[in-house]
């Protein structure tokens, strides 16, 4: 039997991942960012512990400084809200050089990738593709100023498209939601979600060559049930997590991922990934599979 594959990644991103519709001004009152600091100590010991790599893709606007954050680049409501984010959020919420620092500083070498420069939504009709563009150059040069690479994305909401700009940027390869997977743009309703989560077969890779030369890496497994799930969707959540991570001691490929900050909600996912990590770590030394980022 040939060997499976686990890959993990992480979408980090601070405050900036909801700062479009201000959903931040929640997430910090609840103390979530500065939780997130703690938290993400005890996630990168672990990694170190067991040796796994993952791949963090970074928004670049949260790792520099504030002088450097310009978003004049954007328009319409995404621009209004990013100013007010920008203006009146907490430095913790809004600044993570100290976070990238803590992984950077990590005895085991992890990969790095871009979520873009501001959180850009690829599907927002009031940006554009010049708007894109500037986000993602302004991306790059940051990446490249401090050393992180900039050859793989993970969309914003996984709202892909724009694939040729990628490819003009350098991009190669692009994260995708997985192709059982619903429609990120869609909202299904509640019963629809748990109906998916809990019929829906658990997503294996596959990488298709997209026309523009990006490879589009498709198939990812959330780990986080929500802030607000009750035990009954939690149960349902981690059920498909323990099949995929079943599903790759057999030999298959799949994708692990999730926000650091779900880390710091207080609906013990922590220790739920904590735990995971420690499942994927065994299963890795008795030569089941290889752990990776993508």
């Amino acid at each position: 039997m040939s060997k499976g594959k686990v890959r993990l990644s992480l979408d980090f991103e601070c405050g900036w991942g909801v700062a479009q519709g201000g959903a931040w001004r929640a997430n910090q009152a609840a103390g979530i960012y500065r939780n997130l600091r703690p938290a993400l100590r005890r996630f990168t010991s672990r990694l170190d512990e067991l040796e796994i790599s993952a791949t963090w893709a970074v928004v670049a606007g949260m790792v520099t400084p504030p002088e450097s954050r310009d978003i004049t680049h954007l328009r319409g409501q995404f621009a209004n809200d990013m100013a007010t984010f920008l203006a009146e959020a907490d430095r913790e919420t809004v600044d993570g050089r100290d976070l990238l620092e803590m992984v950077i500083s990590m005895r085991c070498k992890q990969s790095f990738g871009t979520h873009t420069f501001s959180h850009l939504l690829f599907s927002d009709p009031e940006q554009g593709p010049e708007v894109v563009l500037q986000d993602l150059m302004r991306a790059s040069e940051v990446s490249k100023s401090l050393g992180l690479d900039f050859s793989r994305i993970v969309f914003p909401r996984n709202h892909a498209g724009h694939f040729s700009t990628l490819q003009a940027v350098g991009i190669t390869h692009a994260r995708m939601p997985a192709i059982n997977g619903h429609n990120p743009i869609a909202r299904p309703g509640r019963i629809r979600r748990m109906l998916g989560a809990a019929i829906r077969p658990p997503s294996q890779v596959c990488e298709i060559k997209d026309t523009s030369g990006v490879i589009l890496h498709h198939a990812t497994e959330f780990l986080n049930w929500g802030a607000k799930a009750g035990n009954f969707k939690r149960m349902l959540h981690w059920r498909r997590v323990k099949q995929a991570l079943a599903a790759a001691a057999t030999g298959q490929d799949v994708h692990f991922w999730m926000h650091p900050f779900n880390l710091a909600e207080g609906t013990g996912l922590d220790h739920a990934v904590d735990k995971l990590l420690l499942e994927i770590g065994a299963l890795r030394d008795a030569g089941k599979i290889d752990v990776m980022g993508f």
